[in-house]
């Protein structure tokens, strides 16, 4: 996600007068990096707690979903450039829209990078609750033995 953040941020911030090869050319090396991470990480979280018969159910799921996710963004991202450049002329219009939709691929990226970061904070959490418990038992049982 954090790949995915920065190869936002980058084509966001470029100046209009920058040469490719400057940002363009290096969000082009950092945002597949970010989603060839990401999309197999979510697949094998998904069918990692799905029965075998059903594995390959779940990742078309993930699947499903990616492409989903991509067309509505790109909708949004597309009128959300509409908006912005509203009333302007000339480069300044296809900057300002340019932006606009890169700035909300930004906030989109930063939202699911907090959400993976609440969902490992549960997680660490869930497995802390277990451990003590377990830990109790324990103990209970040293003493129920005694």
């Amino acid at each position: 996600m954090i790949a995915t953040i920065v190869g936002t941020v980058l084509p966001a911030t470029a100046p209009e007068d920058q040469i490719y090869w400057a940002q363009t050319f290096v969000t082009l090396i950092i945002m597949p990096w970010g989603m060839d991470m990401s999309f197999p990480a979510g697949t094998l979280q998904l069918s990692d707690r799905m029965l075998k018969e059903h594995q390959g159910v779940s990742a078309s799921l993930v699947n499903t979903v990616v492409n989903y996710s991509i067309s509505l963004a790109l909708g949004i991202a597309g009128t959300v450039e509409r908006e912005v450049s509203k009333g302007l002329n000339g480069r300044e219009k296809v900057l300002k829209g340019f932006q606009g939709a890169w700035y909300f691929g930004i906030g989109l990226s930063v939202l699911g990078l907090a959400l993976s970061l609440f969902f490992i904070a549960m997680r660490y959490h869930r497995e802390r609750v277990g451990r003590e418990k377990e830990q109790q038992e324990e103990v209970a049982a040293d003493y129920a033995i005694a």
